[in-house]
């Protein structure tokens, strides 16, 4: 379960974080920051969208760090750039540029690397622990 939970859980509740966010933002942009704003804010759907998915979120990144090493398990949150990348242009209509998906492709190699990386330190380790 930690690892879909990590490729496919942590993204989407970050992109939904961010949504939420927007769409928050958005709704409060013609209201004067001040107590007021903040009182109206809290008040708002979006806010209690944007911290449930927050709350929601950390509850599943304490799952994932019981089965899975930080080194392995954080680079790939940055896959988060790209479900939110996605989501920019779908929900919001934001143009996304060919360096953008150029980057995302790097992000995704990037995390691919790591990836092979991690297992190949676990492997070793194991292997070292196992001489011993």
């Amino acid at each position: 379960m930690a690892f879909y939970s990590l490729w496919i859980g942590l993204p989407m509740l970050s992109a939904l974080f961010q949504a939420s966010t927007k769409m928050l933002a958005t709704q409060m942009r013609h209201t004067p920051f001040s107590w007021s704003w903040l009182v109206q804010a809290a008040h708002s759907p979006w806010a209690v969208v944007l911290l449930m998915s927050e709350l929601l979120s950390f509850v599943l990144w304490l799952n994932v760090l019981t089965n899975v090493p930080l080194s392995k398990a954080f680079p790939i949150t940055a896959v988060a750039y790209i479900a939110i990348e996605l989501m920019s242009w779908t929900l919001f209509k934001e143009p996304v540029m060919p360096l953008q998906i150029i980057g995302s492709a790097l992000i995704l190699a990037g995390v691919w690397f790591i990836s092979i990386a991690s297992e190949e330190v676990e492997s070793s380790i194991k292997a070292e622990e196992s001489l011993s």
